[in-house]
Formats: structure tokens, sequence, C-alpha cells
């Protein structure tokens, strides 16, 4: 398996976009027994990786910082977490959201400064997290910009990676992110099998890794070829 792996929050909430801390670990401690390395995206994308996990966190949510730190720290796992900047410090509840989901507490500046000090990698994900279909050329240009800028006044790092916001993209997105950053995520339901679009990567979404069946075996044939079909299914509705 060759695979990048989306959570977003990590709590207790059973919120769709959440994933228990205790999963987490089980994930980890799964991925190691199936001697599935834990990967930077600039391993898993080098051409000589054969097999391996990325981790990459969406938004910005606070938990990325209480809850899933300690758990990465333990594992010695790298992230990456895809940070909306003009979130930094608020609220959010995503309009996409079901009813019942929770309103999320989102990183402040401090937590994202010793984040990055703890070598989670701090990436594109625009400034206003907009729906980059409905932005001009200029506007999608904007939103990145802003956002990179503000994270490499804050890190003295800019960005290498981008995650479209909802996964909504076009070509104007799609062209602009392949021309600005090494590679960009969508929330495409799919491992990698080589000669993807590096604009346009697969993911496995964490909504997905809960069962303990799969976390058991997540390499085996079963696990893979249900997420095979879930995202089979994902297309055929018209979510990706």
């Amino acid at each position: 398996m060759r695979a990048i792996i989306t959570f977003h929050s990590i709590d207790e909430s059973g919120s769709v976009i959440s994933y228990p801390p205790r999963q987490l670990a089980a994930l980890l401690e799964s991925l190691q027994a199936a001697k599935l390395p834990v990967v930077d995206l600039d391993t898993l994308l080098a051409p000589s990786t054969q097999h391996g996990v990325a981790l990459t966190f969406d938004d910005g949510m606070r938990s990325v910082f209480t809850h899933a730190l300690p758990v990465l720290r333990d594992y010695a796992a790298p992230a990456h977490l895809f940070l909306t900047t003009g979130m930094v410090g608020g609220q959010v509840r995503w309009k996409t959201l079901p009813g019942n989901a929770p309103t999320f507490v989102m990183l402040g500046w401090d937590d994202v400064e010793k984040l990055h000090q703890a070598g989670v990698r701090i990436e594109g994900h625009t400034d206003s997290h907009p729906d980059m279909r409905e932005l001009s050329k200029g506007a999608i240009a904007a939103e990145c910009e802003r956002a990179d800028r503000m994270i490499e006044q804050r890190l003295g790092r800019k960005p290498q990676y981008f995650a479209y916001p909802f996964g909504y993209r076009d070509t104007r997105a799609t062209d602009y992110a392949r021309d600005r950053y090494r590679a960009s995520v969508t929330t495409s339901l799919g491992e990698l099998k080589g000669g993807e679009d590096l604009a346009a990567l697969p993911r496995l979404d964490s909504y997905y890794l809960r069962a303990r069946w799969l976390l058991r075996r997540l390499d085996g044939k079963l696990p893979r070829t249900y997420l095979a079909l879930r995202g089979l299914l994902r297309r055929l509705r018209g979510r990706d």
C-alpha cells in the first residue's frame, strides 16, 4: 500500500470529520504491524518509494495540537497540516457538515508554531477556505499567496504542498496549484497507484478507517478492496 490519509479533528465527538485519539494510536500500531512506514510527502512521492503512508490534517483544528501531537510523538510519526490561515484563533463549523456537527476550536498561532517546532509540516489550504470553483484566477492566486505568505512569515518556511478546500477544484484551480506547489491533494478516495496527476492526488479518508477488522489488516486484500469500492461509490455519487 502507498497512500495519503486525511484527518481533520482528533476528538471523541463522533462527527464525520472527527477521529478519536485512541483510534489514531490503533491505526499507527496497525501500520507498524503491517510494516508500512509512516513517511512525509517528499518520501512518499519519490519514485523509489513502493510502500508507505503519509498523514495529513486539514483545516487546523486545535485538537491536532492537543490530541494528535502526543500520539504522533509516541510513534515518531511525521505529518503535514494543511492550514486555513484566516481561521487561526477562531471557531469553525463548515456549511457542508450535518446539522448535529460541533463547532470546532481552531489552532492559535502559538499552537501552529509548536507543531512546526515538533516537526509537523505546515502546508497551504487557502486563507478563507472558499469553493475555488467560484473564484476568478486572480482570487485563486490571492487566496493562496495570502495564506502562504502568512505561514512563511510566522514559520520561516513556505508551504510546498496544498489541499483544495472541500476538495472542490476545476481546471483553473488545478492549473494554478500545479504551477505553485510540489503536489496538491484532493478528497478523491483512493491509494496512490502511480502515474497520478501531482496536482490532484487521491487520499484515504480516515472516516473509513475506523472498523477494528480493517485496522487489524490494513494492507490486506479485503480492506483494500473495501476502500476501493467506497471510492468507486463516491465517484458514482459525484462526491469527488
